[in-house]
């Protein structure tokens, strides 16, 4: 279980419910990693998050894919503010390329309906047919910085 520490004073932290429920939504989570130059860089991506892991998935030869190839640790950051009431969950983890074409198509899969609704879109079906060309990249989380309004 990862542990779950608060991110900020002005804010409480979420239980592991909040935080389950939280991330089961379509949200974007930004991930950063290190360039070869040692700059972060940030990519928005979407995820599942199951089983206490992110799932993630991009092309193999993809400047991420890279990039995790030669240093595979990372930050993560998933929040919203809805009503003028911030919540998020954010924290390091490790991150593993997976190449697995099943694997890959069956979390595109899950992308394409959390996020767009239906794998019966012309965009979703491009993009669960570009899914043999990728990787899935699981990122364990060490620990999760957590705040919610309230």
């Amino acid at each position: 279980m990862v542990r779950i520490v608060r991110a900020d004073p002005w804010w409480r932290s979420m239980s592991m419910d909040e935080v389950e429920e939280f991330l089961s939504r379509p949200l974007l989570m930004r991930l950063a990693l290190m360039d070869r130059d040692l700059y972060p860089i940030v990519h928005p991506l979407w995820f599942i998050y199951k089983d206490g892991v992110f799932y993630l998935e991009t092309h193999k030869a993809s400047k991420k894919a890279r990039l995790l190839r030669n240093n595979n640790r990372v930050y993560f950051l998933v929040d919203e503010t809805v009503d003028g009431k911030p919540r998020g969950v954010r924290g390091k983890g490790n991150a593993f390329l997976l190449n697995d074409a099943e694997l890959a198509r069956n979390i595109i899969l899950e992308h394409v309906i959390r996020y767009l609704g239906s794998a019966d879109k012309h965009l979703s079906k491009k993009l669960i047919e570009s899914s043999k060309d990728n990787v899935v990249v699981k990122v364990e989380p060490l620990v999760f910085a957590t705040w919610i309004a309230g």
